[in-house]
């Protein structure tokens, strides 16, 4: 027994004073067979842990969170998240313990029509610049008019 097990022992039977017999004998019963259970689970999670390649391995094998789910019915959630080094929520998630959220109601939309109106002519755009620097921008609407002999002029010309 080492100092910290002895200043424990002393901070429980101080504490034992004020409680009841029965409460007493509850706190100092062997463990249950969930309490054993759940160690034994511990380690079967240590020995995974400890048998993987990497730290970010494989997934937690099934038969595992199976067990632990088990346990989440008998005893508190985070004792066993805690003894198994397990995420609480992750464990939550996976043991669909608490309240789930409600899916959001599924309305008919009903369908709408949208009108775009008198049609707008399509708008082209061209810009053609000289390796002088000079620019020449046109900007039509509709039909595309003749621009070949339009660019080969503004092109030749220095």
């Amino acid at each position: 027994m080492n100092v910290r097990d002895k200043c424990n022992r002393s901070r429980v039977e101080s504490a034992l004073i004020f409680l009841l017999p029965t409460e007493v004998m509850m706190l100092t019963a062997p463990n249950s067979s969930a309490e054993v259970a759940l160690q034994q689970l511990a380690e079967q999670f240590s020995h995974w842990r400890q048998s993987r390649r990497t730290p970010y391995g494989p997934h937690i094998p099934e038969a595992l969170w199976t067990e632990a789910i088990r346990l989440v019915q008998v005893l508190p959630l985070t004792r066993v998240a805690k003894a198994l080094h397990l995420k609480p929520h992750a464990l939550k998630r996976r043991s669909g313990v608490g309240p789930t959220p409600a899916p959001p109601p599924v309305r008919e939309l009903p369908f709408v029509e949208v009108s775009l109106g008198a049609h707008r002519p399509a708008t082209a755009e061209v810009e053609i610049q000289r390796p002088d620097g000079m620019r020449l921008r046109i900007t039509y609407r509709d039909t595309v008019p003749g621009l070949a002999a339009l660019v080969q002029t503004f092109l030749e010309t220095h």
